[in-house]
């Protein structure tokens, strides 16, 4: 890359938009060496499209614009309605503004962070115990959340914007894709023409980890679903819309 090619791969990356003057004439002087490109970064990471382009990027990473969209099973969730999808996008988005510009955390709090924000809605969705300032909230309004005594929360994992993604049955093969895909950027493929992919059906007494364990057991999938489905285990206590259980309904 040239120095004013430079200048547009830094700008359009970390602004979504054309250089501005100062980094053209950085260009223009031949000043993006290394410490000159990283001297840029830190002037522009100040600026406030940096952050609009970092939400932008957690948006479609995690296609927050989904929710808009999802229509989970009325029978099976009858509670369920566009402003709980709403308050899910929120809630990640005021996370990660959070812990990436207000704190500027470590990345990895992502993914374990002890706090969330939720709307009384929301809160009352994932069945957390109503704080003082929830009860006082306005049903829409976000409300920081601790969640030290939570055990089964904590991190972008647990939020409803990334649960919702298993579908009503809260499938683990969906939820173990996601993981495996977006974010250890693992790689597996598709299944061959010739294998049955139906889906087992849900029976009485059988739980989502019991389907997949019969799925793990058959030669035919285990080859490729080994590598991707137990990583969802540990989300199995979680219902299709993010609901916290202790027992299997």
């Amino acid at each position: 890359l040239n120095a004013f090619e430079l200048a547009s791969r830094l700008s359009y990356a970390l602004w979504g938009a054309p250089p501005d003057e100062a980094l053209l004439q950085a260009a223009e002087r031949e000043e993006l060496d290394r410490a000159g490109v990283a001297r840029q970064v830190q002037r522009m990471l100040q600026d406030p499209r940096a952050a609009a382009r970092s939400r932008q990027f957690l948006s479609e990473w995690l296609n927050l614009s989904g929710l808009s969209t999802l229509r989970p099973d009325e029978k099976k969730f009858p509670d369920w309605n566009p402003a709980l999808a709403r308050d899910m996008q929120q809630e990640t988005l005021a996370c990660f503004d959070e812990i990436v510009w207000k704190q500027q955390l470590p990345l990895s709090q992502l993914l374990h962070a002890s706090f969330t924000y939720v709307t009384p809605r929301l809160a009352r969705h994932y069945g957390l115990p109503m704080t003082s300032a929830l009860k006082q909230a306005r049903d829409d309004e976000l409300v920081r959340y601790d969640l030290t005594e939570v055990p089964s929360r904590g991190g972008l994992l647990t939020q409803g914007s990334v649960l919702t993604k298993g579908g009503d049955e809260a499938s683990m093969v969906t939820r173990g894709l996601f993981l495996l895909h977006e974010l250890l950027r693992g790689v597996v493929r598709d299944p061959p023409p010739c294998v049955d992919t139906s889906p087992i059906p849900s029976q009485p007494g059988l739980t989502q980890r019991m389907v997949s364990e019969r799925r793990l057991a058959n030669q035919g999938c285990a080859g490729c679903h080994v590598k991707f489905e137990p990583l969802a285990f540990a989300f199995e206590r979680y219902d299709g819309l993010g609901t916290y259980h202790d027992r299997d309904g």
